[in-house]
């Protein structure tokens, strides 16, 4: 379609109006003048990106952010008459191609062709681009064949330009990987830079120390030498033998320190062996005392003058306490008219399983003497969140229990006492009060 421009336009030969510079018999036209099909090839070939950019940016009239497309596109666009962006363009390339004006305007159309030709294969054709597109005596012929060359040659280009990207893709690739053996060796060289001058420093300090052990051993060897002519050598050997007397004394008197300790070390291990014996014998006695301490825990000895206590067959959660007694804790409960549930708060593996049994509970009793921060934390949380009331006790022996579901079943019986006071003048409030079964008895006001 470009090309059918040409035709169209050369064989028509429309001249476009302007001024012109007269010289040696023929006028050379001005930028805004020349065919529209050479606006854009002039542009892009005759100016850089950078040129482009700078004679925008100068006359302050477009954004200046604007990307390389839309600069070209302005300069095309303002082609078509005469302003200050055609005038500087005219300007910038009329001194650019002064020399090739003087050596190719005058030329005859054929040698003007030839030497087209010759720069186009040498790849310097900007030159004759704007000289071509400059001379008005040029035939529509000539500067079809003209754009040809250079509409095919852009082709060209671009082909090049893809593979030459590809080929800057593939180098910069093993730059990249060049890059990174360099860094390492650098770090390999100063790593071993830095050793090599440890070693020097190293070797200078041995240096050093050789000089000074060397003149040590002289100053030896002549002090030996002085010794060796005197008297002195012989009360030295005198105290030489006495020396190795007493280190032969010494040494015998060591060895019978070492078959005592071993001795000692052999009763020793003896006696180890008696205190693990004991501490099982101990931890045996000790369980059985448990046992005989959790039996008698579990007795039912009511007081006659207190009723019997009666959980009603409610629900009581215990969490945490001493898991070795969870058989007199489930014992206390049981034979009270409740029904035991225990949890030993421990919650590393989560608290669905403590979470499910809070849920049914009608009561929840965590000691915080011996439990986990965590499970009292979730305790606390799971009461508030299903109701359940929630009682932290500081100990957890059965005698904490004890008094733990007396006073709970004292506030559930709360209610139904207050209207009766006959209940209250029956147990004093001086009288110090145990859950049937616990550890104590309570004694009468004036009981003996």
């Amino acid at each position: 379609m470009e090309t059918a421009l040409i035709r169209s336009s050369s064989m028509a030969e429309q001249t476009r109006p302007g001024r012109t510079e007269k010289g040696d018999g023929k006028a050379q036209r001005r930028y805004w003048e020349v065919d529209h099909f050479f606006w854009c090839p002039i542009i892009s070939m005759c100016l850089n990106v950078a040129e482009q950019r700078r004679i925008v940016n100068r006359l302050r009239l477009f954004p200046k952010n604007m990307s390389a497309f839309e600069i070209h596109e302005t300069l095309v666009a303002n082609s078509d008459n005469e302003n200050p962006l055609s005038q500087k363009i005219d300007s910038v390339l009329k001194a650019r191609f002064k020399k090739e004006r003087e050596a190719f305007f005058h030329l005859e159309e054929d040698e003007f062709i030839r030497n087209w030709k010759v720069k186009l294969q040498a790849g310097k054709m900007e030159g004759m681009l704007w000289i071509a597109a400059t001379r008005p005596d040029l035939s529509p012929m000539a500067k079809n064949a003209i754009f040809g060359d250079i509409h095919m040659q852009m082709h060209l280009n671009v082909s090049r330009n893809a593979k030459m990207r590809g080929q800057i893709a593939r180098e910069q690739n093993k730059n990249q990987v060049l890059c990174r053996r360099l860094r390492v060796t650098s770090r390999a060289t100063k790593h071993v830079k830095k050793e090599n001058e440890r070693l020097r420093e190293e070797l200078d300090g041995l240096r050093r120390s050789y000089d000074s052990l060397d003149k040590e051993k002289k100053k030896r060897d002549l002090e030996l030498s002085q010794l060796q002519g005197s008297s002195v050598l012989g009360s030295l050997r005198k105290e030489n033998l006495q020396s190795k007397y007493e280190l032969r004394k010494l040494c015998e008197e060591m060895k019978s320190y070492q078959d005592r300790l071993k001795m000692l070390q052999n009763k020793n291990d003896k006696l180890f062996s008696q205190l693990q014996s004991q501490r099982k014998i101990n931890g045996r006695l000790k369980e059985e005392t448990e046992r005989i301490i959790t039996e008698i825990s579990s007795l039912n000895h009511c007081d006659k003058t207190y009723p019997s206590f009666d959980l009603c067959q409610r629900r009581i959660l215990i969490v945490g306490g001493m898991t070795r007694i969870e058989s007199a804790y489930r014992q206390l409960i049981e034979k009270n008219g409740g029904v035991f549930e225990y949890h030993d708060g421990r919650t590393k593996g989560g608290i669905k399983e403590l979470k499910s049994r809070v849920r049914r509970a009608d009561v929840v009793f965590c000691p915080v003497n011996i439990n986990s921060h965590n499970a009292c934390s979730a305790v606390k949380k799971l009461g508030k969140k299903y109701g359940k009331p929630i009682h932290m006790l500081a100990g957890s022996g059965l005698n904490a229990i004890s008094q733990a579901l007396l006073e709970y079943e004292e506030g559930v019986k709360a209610p139904q006492k207050a209207g009766s006071r006959g209940s209250t003048e029956s147990f004093p409030a001086e009288r110090k009060r145990v859950l049937c079964g616990g550890w104590h008895a309570f004694k009468m006001g004036g009981s003996k």
